[in-house]
């Protein structure tokens, strides 16, 4: 009598195992080079025309050009690798922007 019980009993203690959706695959990285993307930007206004270079999201560099009889200028884009204590020392405190810069040679 009992013998027909322990087989019906261990089927229905392993029911709820098989009634369990598998664990979903972790998705394929995208690959890489197909997901990075050059984007141009150019923001213009009474006094400035300035246009970005990003790559992948990220600045790569910035060029300021004044509508007046001054000269284009650069601007380094921040980057977290660059370190803190520099930016401190150059005086920006932490506040985000780059480092600017001029070509002598269009002086």
């Amino acid at each position: 009598m009992f013998r027909p019980a322990v087989p019906a009993a261990l089927l229905l203690a392993c029911a709820p195992a098989w009634a369990q959706a598998p664990a979903p695959q972790p998705e394929a990285p995208a690959d890489g080079r197909r997901n990075q993307r050059v984007e141009r930007i150019v923001h213009e206004d009474a006094g400035n025309r300035i246009e970005e270079l990003r790559y992948a999201g990220q600045v790569q560099s910035i060029t300021v050009q004044p509508k007046g009889e001054v000269p284009a200028y650069e601007v380094t884009p921040a980057t977290p690798t660059r370190g803190r204590v520099a930016d401190e020392r150059n005086g920006n405190g932490g506040a985000g922007g780059g480092q600017r810069f001029w070509n002598v040679f269009n002086f």
